[in-house]
């Protein structure tokens, strides 16, 4: 026997609404619970750390004993030397409990750690939340605890709201399903079978027909973009190929004076050089390039914390060739140590790139400087030449976009420097840009994400 499509639509409407129900109960026991718990967690961590500075500069007896003073209701004290051995208690007598030095909340703050510890109290046997402060560098440690109900406890105490709201649930859900399918299948009932066309039923191809509308509008979308992508491919392609035609054209035309033996000895060691010359600077267009195709592609390994200030002093190291041809100076200032999330190799081309164009198209005078702010950690770099004009700050970070042609390939640039500084930085989760210089050119700042908790492992620069 066929089912009905009332049956059908009976069926799927109580169930909906069932499972709505089991859903919101769901979420509103979660989210009761979650804040039950995150209420109890950040108070014991507030008193945990109002208690500490109570203590403050106190030894371990004078603490043990300006402790034995302090009440707080609900909440047990403890106090634990550095070799673990509990000093005070407020609810258990010292010397019946045993090591406490492998507690996990004990070992987090002694590494410098906050946590929220919930477990079974080995001393009292009951659930109970944890967290502790490390009051001095020997090892002297303060914890908190607090007994908590578990969420089978607090689980149990709304059985018996949660069956009652079940039942009414149900007598609801069979009422709302019932009235819901009457009048979703009425117009279907009323079909006019002789003009089916003039019926007020459903127009069921409108689904369909919107579907098709939405993958024909996502396909255009699509099509575009690709249209898009492919149009600044041909024409980056076009611009490589432009940039390299010139270098060839010197090779090839030196290379053929050579070859035909017109030239004397001297002249050939000259157009030897210039053919070198231009060999290296096709070189390093080919290695900017291929780092920007890197850089399309995306970095799939995970961020890890760098040293910004080690990486700076190896770019000094790098292009101090280029700083005494140039006769120029590059001063670095760090003040505090300054970690970042990212990747090393790419920081370092930034640093790189920017600190080459200073000392290329600066004054002589080249600043890096190093400091954090909230999450952000920065790397400034400015020079005293002619800065960048305000109109052109958007589009010097363009490929091949270049404020002064003839000036850029004599010294060697290739377009792609700055490009490459925007793009690593963006793939790092950070920015660059660039303002007026106080040294009177041109101030590069590039910003990345902060990595907090990471100590200097290296001696940092002197300002």
């Amino acid at each position: 026997m066929k089912r009905t499509l009332s049956a059908r639509l009976f069926e799927a409407f109580f169930s909906f609404a069932l499972l709505a129900f089991l859903a919101a109960t769901a979420i509103v026991v979660t989210v009761s619970w979650t804040v039950y718990e995150g209420d109890a967690e950040e108070r014991l961590s507030s008193q945990a750390r109002a208690t500490a500075e109570e203590v403050a500069g106190l030894d371990a007896a004078e603490t043990a004993e300006r402790l034995s003073t302090v009440m707080l209701s609900g909440i047990r004290i403890t106090l634990v030397a550095a070799d673990g051995t509990v000093l005070y208690d407020s609810e258990v007598d010292p010397a019946t409990m045993t090591n406490h030095g492998d507690r996990e909340e004990i070992i987090a703050a002694r590494n410098g750690d906050e946590s929220l510890v919930f477990r079974v109290s080995e001393t009292t046997g009951t659930d109970a939340l944890y967290t502790a402060v490390l009051l001095d560098e020997d090892g002297l440690t303060l914890r908190l605890s607090e007994t908590r109900t578990s969420l089978a406890s607090f689980l149990g105490r709304l059985i018996a709201p949660l069956t009652l709201a079940a039942f009414v649930a149900v007598g609801l859900s069979a009422v709302f399903a019932k009235a819901i399918t009457k009048h979703v299948t009425a117009p279907l009932l009323d079909v006019d079978l002789e003009s089916p066309m003039q019926s007020d039923g459903y127009r069921e191809i409108d689904p369909l027909l919107a579907r098709i509308d939405a993958q024909r509008t996502e396909l255009v979308s699509k099509n575009e973009q690709l249209e898009s992508a492919m149009a600044m491919r041909r024409e980056f392609t076009g611009n490589v190929s432009h940039e390299m035609k010139s270098p060839l054209q010197v090779i090839g035309g030196y290379a053929e004076l050579i070859e035909s033996g017109m030239t004397n000895e001297e002249d050939t060691k000259e157009f030897a050089a210039l053919i070198r010359s231009e060999s290296e600077a096709m070189r390093v267009l080919i290695d900017d390039v291929l780092m920007l195709s890197r850089l399309d592609e995306g970095v799939e390994e995970e961020s890890y914390p760098i040293d910004l200030a080690s990486i700076c002093q190896r770019v000094v190291i790098r292009l101090e060739p280029t700083a005494n041809a140039h006769g120029a100076k590059v001063n670095i200032t760090c003040k505090e140590p300054v970690y970042a999330t990212g990747y090393e190799m790419l920081a370092e081309q930034a640093v790189y790139n920017l600190v080459d164009n200073a000392l290329r198209y600066g004054g002589g005078e080249v600043e890096i400087d190093l400091s954090t702010s909230g999450d952000i950690a920065r790397i400034t770099i400015s020079d005293n030449g002619h800065g960048v004009p305000e109109g052109m700050r958007e589009r010097i970070f363009e490929r091949f976009f270049r404020l002064d042609t003839s000036r850029s390939r004599s010294t060697g640039g290739t377009g792609l420097g700055l490009a490459i500084v925007k793009h690593a930085a963006e793939v790092m989760g950070g920015s660059v840009s660039v303002t007026d210089s106080s040294l009177g050119g041109a101030s590069f700042m590039v910003t990345l994400p902060k990595a907090n908790g990471v100590e200097a492992s290296r001696p940092r620069p002197d300002s």
